[in-house]
């Protein structure tokens, strides 16, 4: 651990609560059934006990920290000592059950070849997917600016998935998954994600109730795949009234500058906000796991649900119990050179 998460760890931490447990969408719901997202609150501020002023205030001083633990991840992909690589790889990979015979088959059953071959090939190492999912102002895009852009962008890919275009439609789903997948030592975001090629056929109709239950035990078997390969995922889903998606919206019109950020199809959407909230409760609830973790967080206030991200964030770079790599040079003879040259 780092010398900033001690610090911080003696002042107290923003939530009163471990945040791996306090937005799990398992707690609200036995593990497997959908959770009831209109007994959820979109507003209320779980496990912290301030407002607005002071919630910013952990928001900036908690990047510090963020920052902290992202430079530790880079450098073990950069200088890590190898041993202590290898043995984080297998701890990773412990941490999921392995594929047994009859998944391994449906895996090849669900995902094409090409997709498999990309999934075969990935590099074995810790690096860290944060997938963010929402309705229309939900706040994906202001969590990427106000959370990860405290990061340093070298080791960041940020992803912003839109409707797949007409090369991405021609193959399978996962493809332009598959291209966009962080490297080991990154953070990758997604806003939006392969969740979509779920959530958009489910609630338009444009695929049969089969195939969207088939994408949805893919995705399943795919995330495992990525942990069992050193992937951290940390899902959120970003949980918003229809009343404050309706003012967010709105005050994209009242201002110029905001007008490239809707468009006429933000009104049509949200005759289907029912839809969606349905939509996204059964494929939470289909893939919520102990190695790819869904977390309903309130979005009503987007200072909470940035320090809630801030927080996710922290936690799963912290549980990978990284230190500083050792100097492969004696620091003190380097130190004489480096004031003598």
């Amino acid at each position: 651990m780092s010398a900033g998460i001690h610090a911080e760890a003696a002042e107290g931490l923003p939530f009163d609560g471990d945040p791996r447990r306090l937005w799990r969408a398992s707690q609200s719901e036995p593990e497997g059934e959908a959770p009831d997202l209109d007994a959820i609150s979109t507003r209320r501020r779980r496990g912290f006990d301030g407002g607005r002023r002071k919630g910013r205030k952990r928001l900036a001083r908690r990047a510090e920290v963020l920052a902290d633990q992202q430079e530790l991840l880079w450098a073990h992909r950069v200088a890590g000592d190898p041993e202590a690589v290898r043995a984080l790889e297998v701890d990773l990979a412990a941490r999921v059950p392995r594929r047994s015979p009859g998944e391994t088959r449906r895996l090849g059953e669900l995902v094409d070849e090409e997709a498999l071959s990309r999934l075969s090939a990935l590099e074995r190492g810790p690096r860290v997917l944060l997938v963010l999912q929402g309705m229309d102002a939900s706040g994906k895009g202001g969590a990427v600016k106000h959370v990860v852009g405290s990061m340093d962008p070298l080791g960041i890919a940020v992803t912003g998935f839109g409707a797949p275009t007409a090369q991405e439609r021609s193959e399978h789903y996962l493809r332009r998954i598959m291209r966009r997948l962080p490297a080991v030592g990154e953070i990758g975001v997604f806003d939006r994600s392969h969740y979509e090629d779920v959530l958009v056929p489910a609630v338009t109709g444009s695929h049969p109730q089969a195939e969207v239950e088939r994408r949805t035990e893919a995705l399943g078997l795919f995330e495992r795949e990525l942990a069992r390969l050193g992937f951290v995922i940390v899902k959120v889903f970003l949980h918003l009234s229809p009343e404050e998606q309706l003012d967010r919206l709105a005050s994209r019109l009242d201002r110029p500058e905001k007008h490239w950020k809707y468009h006429p199809s933000d009104a049509d959407a949200r005759a289907d906000f029912d839809d969606y909230r349905r939509a996204y409760a059964q494929v939470i609830g289909a893939t919520d796991e102990d190695w790819a973790p869904w977390h309903i967080v309130p979005a009503d206030r987007k200072w909470y649900s940035r320090l809630a991200i801030q927080e996710l964030l922290i936690a799963a770079l912290t549980d990978l119990g990284l230190e500083w790599p050792e100097a492969e040079f004696d620091v003190e003879t380097e130190r004489e050179r480096l004031l003598s040259s």
